[in-house]
């Protein structure tokens, strides 16, 4: 009977896990955008089909909790990106809970494009992710690219996005690249 129940406290955890993971969505919600000229799955004020995303800008949405589960879905759907956009946006408005694998794949997701020169962007971060995050060597890395609402941080895309226009690089992160 004591096997039993911690076999089954297992599998229930392992499909708690599962589910969780499954109710975390990852989506770029620019490549939707301008694939139907529509933002059907935000119609609210905050949508960003009411927003003028710049070319070159990417913004996706992470909606649930971001634990390991979805981590790899994370950076699966990032990896998909065609292109080298100049500027990433990450939308967190409806992330509720961040855990370290979720700061572990962030971080990584960071890096990488820090890497290729494109700029990563947090927009609309809640209040425990942010905590975790602020802890962790990601905000230092981030410094003032971490923004309440997603306005600012399409403002700071634009003008990102216009200095390299211009042609003056401004540096994103590590080195520039040679």
């Amino acid at each position: 009977l004591t096997v039993a129940i911690a076999v089954g406290m297992v599998l229930a955890s392992f499909l708690f896990m599962k589910r969780m993971a499954e109710a975390t969505n990852v989506a770029a919600v620019t490549r939707e955008l301008r694939a139907d000229g529509d933002d059907t799955t935000y119609s609210e004020p905050g949508a960003i089909s009411r927003r003028d995303v710049p070319q070159r800008v990417e913004v996706f949405e992470i909606s649930g909790a971001f634990f390991f589960g979805a981590a790899e879905a994370f950076k699966e759907a990032l990896g998909q990106i065609a292109g080298r956009p100049w500027v990433i946006i990450i939308r967190m408005r409806d992330v509720s809970l961040l855990d370290s694998s979720g700061l572990h794949a962030l971080s990584e997701v960071v890096r990488r494009f820090r890497r290729d020169r494109t700029l990563v962007l947090l927009a609309e971060v809640h209040a425990q992710p942010l905590a975790v995050i602020e802890r962790s060597e990601l905000f230092h890395e981030l410094g003032s690219d971490v923004f309440m609402n997603i306005d600012d941080a399409l403002d700071r895309a634009r003008a990102h996005v216009a200095t390299r226009t211009t042609g003056s690089h401004p540096a994103i992160g590590t080195a520039p690249a040679a």
